[in-house]
Parts: C-alpha cells; structure tokens; sequence
C-alpha cells in the first residue's frame, strides 16, 4: 500500500506541476490504448534523437527496464529505427529551472519535451525551433489532427508564429479542472448531518467536523477547512470556495465592456475572502496553513484530521491512500456551493499543457510528428484495448498497477467535446454493467473493472469509482456551459518580468487578510498596488494583442 501511494503522489504532483506551467490542470490518465498504422521509417536506416528529460523517484519499471531502457524506447527502435538518448536528465522538480539554462546556453537537444509557452517563445525568438509545418502536414494522421484540433484549432494557433507551426500542443480538456468539495461522507453520517449545498452550510459543518469528533476516536483532534499557502491548486485549494462567491482567481477574465481583466482583483474576491477571515477567527482555519505547502496539507487530510476541502475530481486518489488506517473512510464530491443560490461557475484554464518542439538543426524533424501519431493511435484508435497495447501504459507489480504512458516521448490528451462523450459512455458502462458501452470511449477506459469490482464488493477500485463519481458531480453541474477559460494563454513582456513577482504578491496580501494581519478593506490597497506593481500595465499589453488579433 505504501508503494501505490507514493506512486500515486508522484504522479499527483506531476499532474500538478504540469497544469501549473500554465492553467490546467490536470489531466488524469488516458484510456488504455492500441496498436498503430502511422507511417515509420524503414527499421533499416538507423536514426538517433537526443533528448532532455525529466522523471520521478517514484516511477516504477518491470525488472530489467529503467528510465533510459523501456518498453516505449525498444518500440520506437523496432518501428522507426529510432536510437533514443538522454543528453541529459532531471528531477521534475528541477526541469524548468534546467529547461531555461539549456534554452540559454543556445545548445538544445534534437527534441524538447513539455515546455511553456515562455520557453517556446523565446526559442521562437532566437531562431532555434524547427518550423513543422510542412512535415505536419505530410505525416499527421487523421487521428493526431482530429485530436490536435478537438478545440477548435485554439492550440494549434498558439503555437503557431508568422503562419509558421513552430511547435505541437500537448493538448487537454478543461473539464478536469473545476474545483469540487470533497466532504467525509463517513463523518457527515456519524454527526448525522446532511451534505452541504450553501457557503453557510459549508462553514456549519466545518465547526461540526472541528469540535464534535467525527471520527469518534474520543479525541480533539480533528480540523475545519483544509487548504494550503499555494491556495488556487488542484488540490487542498481555495478556487471552489471562491467560485462560490463568483470569483475566479488568478484568471484572464473578459469584462462586461468586451476588455481583458484580471479574476483576482475583482470585488468578488474581497467577498469571498472576508468570509475565510470569519472562519479563520472562528478557529474553523488551520492558524499555520501560510507554512504549510500542498504535500503536507494532503498528508494530514489522508492521516484523518480533516474531512473537508476543495479540489478537482482526482484528488480521491490522494485522499484514497489514507484507507489502509481508516477502512470506513468515504469521500463524496460535491459541487462547489454558493454563496447566494446563484449557479457556480468554474474558473478553468486552456487546453494546452505544454508543447514539444523540435531542433532547427535536426535532420528528421517529421519524427516528433510520427511519435504523436504513434502514441494516439496506441491510446485513442480501435486496438487500444488490447492487452499487447495496455503494456505499454502500465503493468501489474503484485496488487499495484504501475503506470507507464508517461515514459513516451511524445503524448497529448483527448480535449473537451471527446472527453465529454467518453465519459458519458464510463458512467453508463459501470451504472449498467456493461462493458460494450467502453468501445466508443477514448478515455478513461481503465476505471470501468476497478469500480465495477468494487461496486460488487469484489476489488480495490475505491478511488477509481470515485473519480467517477467526480466525474459524474462535474458533467451534470458543469458541462462545458459553465465553464470560464482564459481569457488570454500568451505572454507579454512585462508578464515575463512581472507576473511572478505579482503572484507572490497576491499570495502573501490573501494570507495576511485571510488570517486578519490586514484589515478586509486593504484588499483595495492590494488592488492599487497589483496595477502599480505592473499588473496595469499586463492588461494594456494583453487588451493590445486580443485587438490585433
């Protein structure tokens, strides 16, 4: 159990950090997939690719495999000829920081995985990327095109200069990302208390769960609201409680006038804030959550102190790995609840991740096309069921499934509309047992047996039935019709110098009045001082370029 949880927080907090690159997410993981017919060269002619990549302690491999010795490199090798080598290696961690020195030094790698927007930009800029147009179009398959254009071509544009494709989108869906309440189901029945469906009632059971020992352990040990000092995150997050009140944190907002704003220094946000002020007087806070990061904060939720927090549909498999202590333990995702009885709607970011990008020196730049079409055709095309496919995104070690798409190279996520239908066909599939309803899903796929099985009392599949049921919590309230998407996903120059430092600062004010060390009305200081920091100027730019355009 102990390995299956740090596998599961490795993977948790690469999700994390990849969605934090830009908004996004997260992105859960693809279905099981299926055999290609996407053109290769001849195995005969040997080609190498060098590459710069990053990878986590937590990764796990069948005996005799490691990171630079897997079951994706010895298929590129007998399907393309491929030769594939790290020139270099990093902690995930530390990847950015590695990514920018390399983008530095004018010395990159034939391929550059997962690299921001910033990044692309300025390897744009230096005349260092590859333009893929032509061979994007030569060897695309209709599959990576259906998938690469699923949002209507809004990631493919951005990464597109001067008409010029100078990079692919590792695409996703947005509907991963609203922030959910997930509630102790088992402590709510043991004070026998109803779900929360309003901010007062979330605040109720807050004070319930804080001071009338729902784990009936006889001791006080127990908390309110649980979240971390990164406070908009996938998980252990503040964004619900703010969706709640209709404001929508550290997003590019278009305003009733047609001109690009920022969520965070909107009225709503002083509202939403002035009532965690309450709680946190209350004694209904954690007094030292500004020091706790997210990993902590998801170690105490699991241990048991708390039962109540904001995240996205996947946090259950954090939350999960507290069951070996605590077997009763139930968590139940709730739409986040409102503050006036006004629907919520969800702050979200955009459909790219990240984007890989090619050597503008490289001899064999269509290769980075013919992996992408490899990868989909394996994870989304009709033999993605079969078992001789399933291996290469994870194999079983004793009771624990071990993931393995994330060593290919190259790999991207179905977007919204397809996700959407997906897991339509997931959610019927396990209501009506019946599994012929996966074959028309692209994703998601692997949660049908676990939940099935733990349904029927019959297996381990408690967080994969519960992604589920966050799933189902997240199609029926959200959709895709109450959703908010970036207003903007690029960058500008004063972004670039600006917009960490603005971030910080944003952290710290919402600390200080959350906690009262600033009275609610210096919100409105904060708000003068983020356009005085710069924040005024970002919106001059970002209005400038959304006219252009």
């Amino acid at each position: 159990m102990k390995k299956q949880a740090a596998i599961v927080l490795g993977s948790i907090l690469l999700l994390m950090s990849a969605c934090s690159s830009q908004p996004n997410s997260t992105a859960p993981e693809t279905a099981s997939p299926g055999p290609s017919e996407s053109d290769s060269v001849a195995p005969e002619k040997k080609i190498d690719l060098k590459v710069g990549r990053y990878s986590l302690p937590t990764w796990g491999y069948p005996e005799g495999d490691d990171f630079a010795n897997n079951i994706w490199y010895r298929h590129y090798a007998d399907k393309f000829g491929l030769n594939v080598t790290h020139e270099w290696t990093s902690l995930q961690s530390e990847y950015n920081e590695k990514l920018n020195i390399v983008i530095a030094s004018g010395s990159i790698p034939d391929m550059l995985m997962e690299i921001s927007t910033n990044q692309l930009e300025t390897l744009v800029e230096a005349d260092m990327a590859a333009d893929l147009t032509d061979v994007f179009n030569e060897h695309a398959s209709d599959l990576t095109k259906e998938i690469l254009y699923g949002d209507g071509g809004l990631g493919m544009n951005s990464a597109t200069f001067d008409g010029k494709l100078m990079a692919l989108p590792y695409m996703t869906s947005v509907i991963y990302e609203p922030s959910l309440l997930w509630v102790r189901q088992d402590w709510l029945d043991n004070l026998n208390l109803p779900v929360p469906q309003t901010i007062d009632d979330v605040m109720a059971v807050a004070i319930a769960f804080k001071e009338q020992d729902p784990d009936k352990n006889g001791k006080n040990d127990t908390g309110g609201l649980a979240f971390s000092n990164w406070l908009f995150d996938g998980i252990t997050s503040l964004t619900g409680f703010f969706n709640g009140y209709h404001a929508y944190p550290q997003t590019w907002l278009k305003g009733d006038d047609g001109k690009i704003t920022y969520g965070s220094i909107q009225p709503e946000m002083k509202n939403a804030i002035a009532k965690l002020s309450e709680m946190y007087k209350a004694g209904l806070l954690d007094p030292e959550f500004g020091m706790k990061d997210t990993p902590k904060v998801v170690e105490e939720v699991t241990g048991g102190k708390y039962g109540i927090t904001y995240g996205r549909n996947w946090n259950v498999y954090m939350y999960g790995a507290g069951l070996e202590g605590q077997p009763d333990m139930i968590w139940t995702p709730l739409v986040a609840p409102s503050a006036d009885g006004k629907d919520v709607f969800a702050n979200v970011g955009t459909t790219v991740v990240s984007y890989y990008v090619v050597n503008k020196n490289y001899e064999h730049p269509e290769i980075l096309i013919q992996l992408l079409n490899e990868y989909n055709e394996m994870a989304y095309g009709p033999k993605r069921n079969d078992p001789e496919v399933k291996k290469f995104f994870a194999f079983e070690d004793g009771q624990t499934i071990v993931e393995q798409g994330h060593l290919s190279l190259v790999r991207t996520l179905t977007t919204d509309e397809a996700t959407l239908k997906s897991l339509e066909y997931v959610i019927e599939a396990i209501e009506k047992r019946d599994p012929s309803k996966l074959d028309e899903a692209l994703t998601e796929t692997g949660k049908y047996e676990p939940s099935v099985a733990y349904l029927d009392g019959k297996g381990t599949g408690y967080m994969e039935y519960h992604q589920v049921k966050g799933f189902q919590t997240t199609i029926e309230h959200y959709g895709t019709d109450r959703l908010i998407p970036q207003a903007y996903s690029g960058t500008t120059d004063t972004m670039r110098d600006k917009m960490g430092i603005l971030g910080d600062y944003e952290r710290e004010m919402f600390t200080k009045l959350i906690m009262g060390a600033e009275p609610i009305d210096a919100f409105d200081t904060f708000v003068a001082e983020w356009k005085k920091q710069g924040g005024e100027q970002i919106l001059n730019e970002i209005n400038a370029v959304a006219k252009s355009n």
